[in-house]
C-alpha cells in the first residue's frame, strides 16, 4: 500500500457516509484494500479519574502513572495523526495515514485479530506472538519512540497467514510526552503491556522474558521499572482468584512480577 492513494471518488464516498459520524469508526473497501475511517472524539471533559491517577502518581513518586490528557475534538484527531506519522517514519508497525480531513482521517487497516483475544483463548501461537510484540517494543524504544496505549487489546495480529504474525499497533489519541519524560513513557509502555497480558501466561516463562527485554532497554527505563516495582509491589497482595474480576487479577500479576524484579536488581 506504500505510495498509493485513495481516489477522489473513494474520498467522496467516505466523506458523505453517515456511518463514521454516528459510530466514530467505519471500515470501507477501496482499491487499496480495507481502510478504517476514524472521526474526532467529542471534546474531552475533566474526569475524576485524572486526578485520582495523578494523586496516586504523586503519593508513590511514580511519574509514569500520571494521567495523560485525552483531548478529543480536532486537537485529539491531530494528535493521533501526528503520532501515527512519527511512528511510521520510525519504522514501527502502525497503520499508514491515507487522508486527513477536519473531522476525520483515513488509515490503513491492519490485522484481523487482537493479541489479547488470542492470549485469552490460549491460541497455540499466542505466546510466540506475545514475544514478537515485546521484541517490537524494544526496537521501537531504541528508535526513541513509544506507544502510549500498549495494551494487548491494541496490538493487532494477522491470523490469515501461517504462522500468524504481529500486524501492528493502534490507538494513539493521547501523547504521554505532554506530561512526562520519554523514559517514563517507554516504561509506561511496558507496564501497560504486562498489565494486559502477564496474567494470561505461565509465570516463570513470562518473567524470564521480561528480564530479557529489560536487559536491552536504556538505563533510565530500567530504573523506572525497578522504582515501580518498589513503589507498587504492595499490590501483589490483591486477590489472584478470577472471581474478583479481570482487572484485579491483572493488577496483582503485574505487581507481583514487578516486586520480584525490583528485589532481583536491588
Amino acid at each position: 500500500m506504500s505510495g498509493a492513494e485513495l481516489t477522489p471518488e473513494e474520498l467522496a464516498r467516505i466523506a458523505r457516509s453517515p456511518g463514521w459520524r454516528a459510530q466514530r469508526m467505519e471500515v470501507f473497501d477501496t482499491g487499496l484494500g480495507k481502510v478504517l475511517v476514524k472521526a474526532a472524539r467529542p471534546a474531552e471533559r475533566h474526569p475524576a479519574r485524572y486526578w485520582l491517577l495523578n494523586a496516586l502518581a504523586r503519593a508513590t513518586g511514580t511519574g509514569l502513572l500520571q494521567a495523560v490528557p485525552l483531548h478529543g475534538g480536532q486537537r485529539g484527531l491531530q494528535t493521533e495523526v501526528a503520532r501515527l506519522r512519527a511512528l511510521h517514519a520510525a519504522g514501527a508497525r502502525v497503520p499508514r495515514v491515507l487522508h486527513v480531513a477536519p473531522d476525520h482521517f483515513v488509515m490503513q487497516r491492519l490485522g484481523n485479530e487482537h493479541l489479547f483475544n488470542l492470549l485469552q483463548a490460549r491460541h497455540p501461537e499466542a505466546a510466540a506472538l506475545w514475544r514478537e510484540a515485546g521484541d517490537a517494543l524494544v526496537q521501537l524504544h531504541a528508535h526513541g519512540q513509544y506507544l502510549s496505549q500498549a495494551f494487548a487489546r491494541n496490538l493487532l495480529v494477522d491470523t490469515r497467514v501461517q504462522p500468524a504474525r504481529l500486524a501492528g499497533a493502534i490507538d494513539f489519541e493521547d501523547d504521554p510526552l505532554e506530561v512526562m519524560a520519554l523514559a517514563d513513557a517507554q516504561a509506561r509502555d511496558w507496564l501497560t503491556f504486562w498489565h494486559s497480558s502477564l496474567w494470561l501466561l505461565p509465570q516463570a516463562d513470562a518473567e524470564a522474558q521480561m528480564r530479557a527485554w529489560l536487559a536491552q532497554e536504556s538505563t533510565a527505563v530500567r530504573e523506572r521499572i525497578a522504582q515501580a516495582g518498589r513503589r507498587l509491589g504492595w499490590l501483589r497482595h490483591l486477590p489472584r482468584q478470577r472471581r474478583w474480576g479481570r482487572d484485579t487479577v491483572a493488577l496483582q500479576a503485574v505487581a507481583a512480577a514487578l516486586h520480584r524484579h525490583a528485589q532481583a536488581v536491588a
